[in-house]
């Protein structure tokens, strides 16, 4: 079974991404299959893993809206057995989105099931 951790805060600037990167990297180098979910709409943590967001076909807001399928958008990473789920700019439009949906408190549950 796989273990979740959220690395959370409403406040800006307080360290959220600096945390879930290198917690990632961490746990990748402890020789942990590790996935992080990049949810911000500046995509740092994408661009700090070495992805670049301009050459992704689709990120983590197309899966959330069922465009793709996660397992699509995940991109290896230079460290071993680290992956990500890349943040797009589309994020920043997604709340708007969501609103709308039916059952989005699961949006992320329903997007991750399969990976």
């Amino acid at each position: 079974m796989a273990k979740v951790i959220a690395v959370t805060n409403q406040k800006g600037g307080v360290g959220k991404t600096t945390t879930a990167v290198n917690l990632s990297a961490c746990l990748a180098e402890a020789g942990k299959h590790t996935l992080l979910v990049d949810l911000d709409p500046q995509g740092n943590a994408t661009s700090g893993l070495g992805i670049d967001k301009h050459t992704l076909q689709g990120g983590t807001y197309d899966s959330l809206i069922g465009a793709m399928d996660m397992n699509d958008v995940i991109a290896e990473t230079a460290v071993k057995k680290l992956f990500i789920a890349p943040a797009t700019m589309d994020l920043a439009g997604a709340t708007v989105e969501l609103v709308a949906m039916e059952e989005r408190e699961s949006a992320l549950r329903k997007a991750l099931i399969n990976v």
